[in-house]
């Protein structure tokens, strides 16, 4: 009987969160990594056969764009929880061999994983580094981050250079023009590209904080502090000022070209509100006040956007940027959903959670707005106390996993315990789901056998480290 096997048979409370998320971790360790073509190295791959532990090609899943998947390789930032699992391990046990193994794989991506030529990595929405091909995989060359990478403490600790390369590649290669800041998402990773009209406010603070981190970091007292990455910083906030006046709403456009201008996503508004936040206070004088106020602008128009969270509504997830209405557009939802986590449509869950992330950085000096978020968070955690998915659909790891971090959320909130209560409930669910056969991986859906990290395995995997460690404090 292995460990998950073992911590399955505990009922209630008692499961052994931890036991299984160290049999995940030490799974993916012992047999989750590149052997394959012919430079076999440290790193995780993101699909796998749960039996066999062996990459191959898996059946679609529906929600998810083929060129989105990293089939065959690996791809950090979609893995990020899993080396968020590795670190977090090795301070609660004292193991240090977790942290060394993530470190490993880390070193190793940063040393051989980025273009010569733009310093871009292979990770993101779209790329991934392939194992047999000992290359780029995936859509196109298009690079695009997913998300602001949370490990440069570790990475700069271990390729200082290779990071500073990126920072300074987002700035010479995704920057189209340096005297509007007009960007898109996309870059090309091979070589010089960038284009232009996507300038998505997400990808504009996951820059911001990116180019902020690079400048105040010490490593790099050789080479930061360099005048363009605050012209770099300057540029694209005036860049977001600039495009809330496009339109007669005052939202922050999606993006500037024909398919994104009658757009506004609130979410993404509130991605950049949360990287500004963070960064302002590393920068000087008038930038760092116009940088508050942006941010605070996306809080205040998101409150004046029609939210409804109950069972038949949500919060509003695509809105038109000239009548304020939600509207629906391509794969993009009005409102968002109690339990579909496709491509374009989120959870009420999800967004909960990036609320309590703005609730938490405005809680003390901005108590009045605070106060909205906190409403908003706690209607939706009140909903998933009684809601539960219908399981004889599709359900992945990633729902689960943001309904718990949103009852843990408001438990740190209100100190509630029917909160806790009901994130371990939703543990054992999960478990339930996409652990029920003993093995060790969660599986990609309850509908799919197979391991896959973009539908949010390794990041329910961490959610439990994290319900194990609430627990374990009351």
């Amino acid at each position: 009987m292995n460990a998950t096997q073992a911590a399955q048979r505990q009922p209630g409370k008692q499961r052994d969160y931890l036991a299984i998320v160290k049999a995940y971790a030490n799974a993916m360790i012992k047999d989750g990594r590149d052997t394959y073509g012919t430079k076999h190295s440290p790193l995780f791959a993101s699909a796998l056969d749960r039996r066999t532990m062996r990459i191959g090609s898996f059946d679609d899943i529906t929600g998810v764009r083929s060129g989105d998947r990293s089939l065959g390789g690996a791809n950090p930032q979609v893995d990020a929880d899993l080396y968020a699992i590795l670190y977090r391990l090795t301070e609660l046990s004292g193991e240090k061999r977790y942290a060394n193994e993530a470190d490993q794989a880390l070193k190793f991506f940063f040393s051989h994983c980025q273009s010569p030529l733009t310093g871009l990595m292979t990770w993101g929405e779209h790329l991934y580094w392939d194992f047999e091909r000992e290359e780029m995989g995936g859509l196109d060359s298009k690079h695009e981050i997913r998300r602001e990478w949370p490990f440069w403490n570790e990475c700069y600790r271990l390729t200082p250079q290779a990071c500073w390369k990126f920072a300074i590649g987002q700035w010479d290669h995704q920057v189209a023009n340096k005297k509007t800041g007009d960007f898109s998402r996309h870059a090309k990773w091979s070589s010089h590209g960038p284009q232009t009209g996507a300038d998505f406010p997400r990808y504009a603070g996951q820059m911001i904080a990116n180019w902020t981190d690079a400048y105040v970091r010490k490593e790099n007292r050789a080479m930061a502090r360099r005048p363009e990455l605050v012209t770099a910083i300057t540029l694209i906030v005036a860049r977001m000022e600039d495009n809330m006046k496009k339109a007669p709403t005052g939202y922050l456009l999606a993006g500037t070209d024909e398919s994104h201008r009658q757009i506004s996503w609130p979410k993404s508004n509130l991605e950049l509100a949360r990287c500004l936040w963070n960064s302002a206070p590393h920068m000087e004088g008038e930038l760092a006040q116009r940088m508050k106020k942006l941010a605070l602008r996306q809080d205040f128009d998101f409150h004046r956007m029609p939210h409804t969270i109950n069972a038949g509504g949500g919060f509003v997830a695509t809105v038109d940027s000239t009548t304020g209405k939600p509207r629906t557009r391509s794969m993009n939802i009005p409102y968002t959903t109690t339990w579909t986590s496709n491509y374009g449509q989120r959870t009420h869950a999800r967004t909960a959670n990036r609320c309590f992330d703005r609730f938490e950085q405005i809680e003390k000096n901005h108590p009045a707005l605070a106060g909205k978020y906190q409403q908003l968070i706690l209607s939706a955690a009140n909903l998933y106390l009684t809601a539960t998915p219908d399981t004889n659909g599709l359900v992945k790891p990633k729902a689960i996993a943001s309904v718990i971090t949103l009852m843990l959320n408001s438990h740190s909130i209100t100190g509630k315990k029917e909160y806790l209560e009901r994130a371990n409930y939703f543990g054992q669910l999960g478990i339930k789901l996409f652990l029920d056969d003993g093995l060790s991986l969660p599986k990609a859906t309850n509908q799919h056998g197979h391991y896959e990290s973009i539908t949010g395995g390794p990041h329910f995997m961490h959610v439990l480290l994290k319900l194990y460690e609430a627990l374990d404090n009351t």
